[in-house]
Order: structure tokens, then sequence, then C-alpha cells
């Protein structure tokens, strides 16, 4: 039967719509192919972002020879970029479909445009200042116009090739699974790859180590465009529903607000932790030659756990989980104080939290998928990649709110960068930071997501 939706005379064959997006009364089958290959999209991307995170000023200091104070804005505005770009490709693949698919394409044509400029990034010219700046700036342009393109098509395919909760745990389980790992090899490799093929020139090192992650990346997109599948997704016939209907129909979503307000929260009190790991472990603990161990410690504890989060689903619904995950991981981050000078019983904190946040992180993108679905069904669009882009600003939003605040609240307990030991008052300041503003920033995320939980459920009901 068609009807027609209210939203520019788009005809659609609602009834077979809704049967379509419901849930199977099987658990679906998940095929390992497409799950490898999702894995693979996640590693390759992953691949530049730890470059991004943990090596990517002393290139441009050390290696491309920037001053601190240009590339400090460098960076900044490639992030501001980056933002900007993403909600705006995001309306672009919403009203864009093509004969290879929907999203499949941009792999495609993406992949070898992100190679090339991974690769040249690290040929940056030793000929002036400008030059170099304008080149480095270029070339990073180009992987965050790639990169985000294709990391968005791959998110925002989730719901079409997976249809029930457990099948898409395990697609995220699996990409989350693969993204660790790739911080894992490049957070530990990178500088001794650099020194291998260097042989003692870094610029030399870092230039090779970055076109072997190219090499790498590169082939792991174009499969992708090959084995992956839009399976469910629904392109009926007629004029979509016009941009601004599509807008105003999520912004006055309170359940999907009250989402997004706790996903940012989350972000911001995880990145308090993440940015002050050194300081603390320096400082407060005494450690600074464990900091390594802490941080390589919360990132295995959720890769352990990947297989385990989509059985969890066997026992309580996705918001229960993210709830239940909030609140624990607030509750550890205060098991930290009793943890003092004793190094084993803070790295036995660090790895509860890990397993804590991994079952939010990943079930976060199981709830995204379901507010896809109810547009389709209930309003008759198809709003995936923007509500990714929602999504992907909101943690941007988090992490610049908690990257901004943290410099200025140890400044403000009188940190000072150096002296070889800090005052009470500084240690004061970056205990507040790292335990205290990390636990209150974990219950207030679970806070909002407990009101979510609650209108969801009423809706259920």
């Amino acid at each position: 039967m068609l009807v027609k939706c209210k939203y520019r005379g788009h005809w659609a064959g609602r009834k077979s719509r809704q049967l379509s997006a419901a849930k199977p009364a099987k658990p679906e089958k998940t095929n390992a192919v497409e799950m490898l290959s999702f894995g693979g999209i996640r590693f390759a991307s992953s691949i530049y972002m730890a470059f991004l995170s943990y090596y990517l000023m002393v290139f441009c200091t050390d290696v491309a020879l920037i001053p601190a104070a240009a590339t400090a804005v460098l960076l900044l505005f490639n992030r501001i970029f980056n933002v900007i770009y993403v909600q705006s490709i995001s309306l672009f693949m919403n009203r864009m479909r093509f004969k290879a698919g929907k999203y499949r394409p941009y792999f495609k044509w993406c992949a070898l445009p992100f190679a090339i400029a991974l690769a040249a990034l690290g040929l940056t010219p030793d000929i002036s200042p400008a030059i170099r700046i304008f080149y480095a700036s270029f070339m990073l342009i180009v992987c965050e116009l790639t990169l985000s393109t294709m990391y968005m098509a791959a998110m925002a395919m989730l719901p079409y090739f997976a249809r029930d909760d457990v099948a898409r745990t395990k697609y995220v389980s699996f990409g989350n699974g693969s993204a660790i790992l790739a911080f894992i090899i490049v957070g530990t490799l990178m500088l001794p790859l650099s020194d291998f093929f260097g042989g003692g020139d870094r610029s030399r090192g870092f230039a090779l180590a970055l076109a072997l992650f190219a090499v790498i990346a590169a082939p792991l997109y174009y499969n992708a465009y090959f084995r992956l599948k839009e399976r469910y997704y629904d392109d009926t016939p007629g004029k979509p529903p016009a941009m601004k209907d599509m807008l105003l129909a999520i912004g006055r979503n309170r359940r999907f607000m009250l989402f997004l307000a706790g996903f940012c929260i989350y972000y911001m009190a995880d990145s308090f932790k993440n940015l002050t790991t050194y300081y603390y472990m320096t400082y407060n603990m005494g450690r600074p030659d464990l900091a390594p161990v802490v941080i390589m410690a919360g990132l295995l504890s959720p890769l352990a756990v990947q297989p385990l989060i989509p059985r969890l689903l066997a026992y309580a619904r996705k918001e229960s989980l993210i709830v239940v995950g909030l609140f624990a991981a607030s509750c550890v981050s205060l098991l930290m104080l009793t943890a003092v000078d004793r190094p084993v019983a803070l790295i036995a904190c660090v790895v509860f939290y890990g397993v804590c946040t991994a079952v939010v992180a990943n079930l976060v993108f199981t709830v995204l998928a379901s507010f896809t679905d109810e547009m389709r069904t209930q309003q008759n669009m198809n709003v995936s990649e923007i509500l990714t882009a929602t999504m992907g600003l909101s943690s941007n939003i988090g992490i610049a709110i908690a990257s901004g605040t943290a410099p200025v609240v140890m400044a403000a307990f009188g940190y000072s960068a150096l002296a070889v030991s800090q005052t009470a008052d500084a240690l004061t300041g970056i205990k507040t930071l790292y335990i205290l503003c990390t636990s209150a920033g974990m219950a207030i995320a679970g806070l909002f997501m407990l009101l979510f939980r609650q209108k969801t459920w009423q809706i259920r009901k």
C-alpha cells in the first residue's frame, strides 16, 4: 500500500518499509567477511588517528621543522576544519545516491588520495618555513577530507548491513577492537620503525614509516568497497524530504538530545583522564616510567573484552548497559584515590575503567543505528549519516572543552612545567582533573543516559 508522506509529497510503501526495518525473529547471523572488512576500515582509519594523537606534534616540530607556535595554530585549524567538513559531507551524502550504492563508492574514490597524502606528508620539503607550513597543511587537509568521508560512510552504513542489536554490536566491537589494535601498533612501533628505516635520519625514517602505513591502509579501504553490502538500504523512488524538515525532526527529538548530551559529557570526562595521565604518574605517583604501562593497560583492557560485549545484550538492553557502564566507570575512577602510591592498585583501576568504558563506546553506535531505524519507519527519512555527524560533533565538543579546561585548571592550582617537583596545590589540581573530574563527568553522563533510558522504555510500553 502506497501512502503519501507529509514531507514534500514523498511517496513510499510504508507498510513494506516497516516490515523491512523490523527486527528478525531469530538472531541475525553476521558475515565473517563483512566483519573483517568493517574492522579493516577502522584499523586503516585508526592508523592515521594514532599518528595524529601521538606523533603529529613531534613530526611537525622535529621533522617538518615547523615552529611550535605555528604548529599549535595548524593543529587547531585542522580540528576546526574537520568539524565543519564532517557536518557538510553528511548533508551531501544524505542527498546523493550512486549506481554502486549510497556509501560504498566513497571508499573507492577516497582510498588512493588518502594513501598518497599520508605518504607525501612525510616528504615535507626543507625549503622555507612558509612553504613547509603550506605543504604540511595541504597534506593534512587532504588526509582529513578523505579519511572523514570514509569513516562517515562506514559508520552511516552500519544500520544497512545489520538489523538487530546483537549483530550490530558485533560489527562495532570488532571495529573498535581493530581500532585499538592500530593505536597499540602505531603507539609502540612508530619511533622504532622510523629509527630502523631512517638509520639515524629521523626525517627519512618518518617518511618511510608513513609510506608503509599508507600502503597498508589503501587495500583495506578497497576491500571494504567490494565486500560490504548495503542490503537493507531502502531507496524508494520519489522526492526526498527537505533538509530543513529532517534537521527539525532530529532537533525536536528529546530522547536523541539527551543521548547527545550524555555522549558529549562522557567524552569530556574521558578526555580529562587521558590528558592528565602523564602528569599524575609523574608527580602524584612519582613513577613517570610507568606512564606507558598505564596507557597500555587502558588500551588492552577494552581490546580484551570486545568479544564479550555483544553477549551482554542477552541479559540487558543496550540503554541499561550504557547506564551501568557509565556509573561503574565513575565508581572505579573514585577507587583510584585509594591507590595512593601503589602503582599496581592504580593499574588495576585503569583496567576496570577500560572495561566499563568499552561497554559504553561499543553500544552508543548500536543506539545510533536504532535512531536511524525509528526515523525510517516513523517519519520516512534516511538520516544515518546526519546522525553520525551529529555524534561526531558532540564528541569533538566534549574533547575541546576538556582540552581547553585542563591547562587552565592546572595553571590555577599553580602547576609549573619547569619545576622538577610540584607544590601541594598543583598536585591537588592534577588529582582533581585525573580522578574527580573524570568521576563526576561519568556520573553526570550516566544521569543523562538514565533519563534517555526511561524515555525509551516509556515509548516501548
